[in-house]
């Protein structure tokens, strides 16, 4: 029996954004049109605000700091970048790992608990 091995998210990801780009084209159309029912009856599921702290650790070339998705003091995300003038790369955290605590404690020093 031979196994099938599913495409990746990185080998789908451009085929859903250009079919995502024809449905909100409808949308788009549809809201244009004054039919805002149609325009908002698929899209968007939900829509949802956070804030996004930025912790510069330092800079110049090279350069670092921290991304820090949440809301209040509910964290969803953690991004770490590192970046030397022209170039750049960025990691997510992991949520056990120090660097994660560490924006845990800035967020909720921030936020005033």
């Amino acid at each position: 029996m031979t196994e099938t091995k599913e495409a990746t998210c990185e080998e789908r990801i451009d085929a859903h954004l250009e079919a995502l780009e024809e449905d909100i084209a409808g949308v788009i159309q549809a809201y244009y049109n004054g039919d805002e029912e149609e325009a908002w009856n698929n899209y968007p599921l939900s829509v949802r605000d956070y804030q996004v702290t930025k912790v510069e650790l330092s800079w110049g070339g090279p350069s670092d700091f921290l991304k820090i998705f949440h809301e209040g003091t509910e964290i969803y995300s953690v991004e770490y970048h590192f970046q030397d003038w022209f170039d750049g790369a960025m990691r997510k955290v992991s949520q056990d790992s120090k660097v994660w605590e560490y924006a845990r404690t800035v967020i909720e020093a921030r936020e005033g608990f």
